[in-house]
Order: C-alpha cells, then sequence, then structure tokens
C-alpha cells in the first residue's frame, strides 16, 4: 500500500471519530479519544514509514498525535480552558497506566510451549523501549500541551470568538514544534540506549514530521470550526 494513501486514510478516521463523539458524547467523547490517540501514536511511533515528498523516513504516530491538538483546541473553544487541561491530566493517567501494565506484562518470565515463547518475544521487542518512549512522551506531552491550551487561551482573549481556524492553525504550530523537538531529543538522543546521530534526530524525527504537522494543522482549523456546529447542536437536545 502507499504511504500516503494509509496517512490520509488514518487522517480522515480521525477526524470523522472526533465529530462523531463531540456529536454524539461531548467532552466525554473527546477525553475517550485522546486517551485512545496518545497511547496508540506512541505505539505507532516505534516504526518508520517513506514519504515521496520526503528524503529521509518519517516516524509514524504524526498523524495520530497531532490530532490531540486539535481536541485540545475544540475543547477549549467551546468548553473552555479548564476541560482543556482536564483532558490533558486524563491522558496523562491512562497512558501512565497503560505502560505500567505493559511493563509488567513483560515482566511474566515466557513459557516453553510451542509459540508461547515467541509471542513473548513480540511482546518485549514491542514494549521494551516503553519506559524511555513514556518519559520522553509524558514531558513533551505535557510541556507542549501547555504551550497549547495556555497559546489558544491568551488569543481566545484577544480576539473572542473570531478567527477560530487560524487561532487554531497557529497554536498547533507553536505547541507541536515544541513536542516534536522536545520528545525526539529525549527519545532518541538524551534517553536511548543507541542514540541517534544529531543529522538523523533533526532530519527524520523533528523537521521531517514537523512538515507534516503544519500540513494537519491547517487541515485542523477547519475542524475545530465545524466542530462548533456539532457542539451547539448537541447542547440544544
Amino acid at each position: 500500500m502507499i504511504p500516503e494513501i494509509l496517512s490520509l486514510a488514518t487522517l480522515v478516521i480521525c477526524f470523522l471519530s472526533i465529530l462523531g463523539v463531540v456529536r454524539f458524547f461531548g467532552p466525554g467523547g473527546l477525553y475517550a479519544y485522546t486517551c485512545v490517540a496518545v497511547i496508540a501514536s506512541n505505539i505507532q511511533v516505534l516504526k518508520l514509514t517513506k514519504y515521496a515528498c520526503t528524503e529521509n523516513p518519517v516516524a509514524l504516530g504524526t498523524v495520530v498525535f497531532s490530532s490531540v491538538f486539535a481536541v485540545d483546541n475544540i475543547l477549549n473553544e467551546y468548553y473552555g480552558e479548564k476541560t482543556a487541561k482536564t483532558n490533558l491530566y486524563l491522558s496523562f493517567c491512562c497512558y501512565l497506566l497503560f505502560a505500567v501494565i505493559m511493563e509488567i506484562a513483560v515482566l511474566h518470565p515466557p513459557i516453553e510451549a510451542g509459540e508461547c515463547h515467541n509471542f513473548h518475544a513480540e511482546l518485549r521487542n514491542l514494549f521494551s523501549p516503553c519506559l524511555v518512549l513514556f518519559i520522553s512522551s509524558i514531558i513533551a506531552y505535557v510541556v507542549s500541551q501547555f504551550a497549547d491550551i495556555r497559546t489558544y487561551s491568551a488569543l481566545k482573549r484577544i480576539f473572542g470568538e473570531k478567527y477560530i481556524s487560524a487561532r487554531s492553525i497557529f497554536t498547533m504550530a507553536i505547541s507541536t514544534f515544541v513536542d516534536n523537538c522536545v520528545f525526539s531529543t529525549l527519545a532518541w538522543k538524551v534517553l536511548a540506549e543507541n542514540p541517534v546521530s544529531i543529522s538523523s534526530l533533526c532530519k527524520t524525527y523533528i523537521f521531517a514530521t514537523y512538515f507534516i504537522r503544519l500540513i494537519i494543522a491547517v487541515l485542523c482549523g477547519p475542524l475545530v470550526e465545524l466542530s462548533g456546529l456539532l457542539v451547539h447542536k448537541t447542547k440544544n437536545v
């Protein structure tokens, strides 16, 4: 399958899911979506893909994780800054719980019985770096999410209900760059068992994915504005 088509399909699924949970579940649905997206994206980041428009491989998880910032903006815009912060705290706790449970599962000794040992090895290979990724992602996530929430709230106080798409795009451009820099530097350089080179860090993990995140940010602007129609419709039900 063509990577660009797969990523586009992922983006469409994310957008439809966000609109769906806004319509039928309100902020509670957005909380649930964020928890799933944070966990999924931190597993996907272990795999690289290659786009025709990029010279170097790109870490997966970029599309799914970028949508979380759009969710924050939706919550901030239509439910308030406090609700957006609740989303951050809840997703933090969910990923912490997931990481702890999986680390305990990996610690169970394998059983030498047919394919069971092979499954243990695959589980270990998948979640062995989970602790390093958890530390890196949580630090980056908290820093970037607070940057997103504070920036969006400041712009909202200045412009009121105007320029929703532009405010969302500008905020995501800043917060996703912060997340990219902090997470990539910690996960693949500072805390990594086999650190990547500075060149690879910048080209593959920071700038290559940030270019994609900018594209997603532009697409998320109208999504935040469209969500407002569903929010008002839900409140009127």
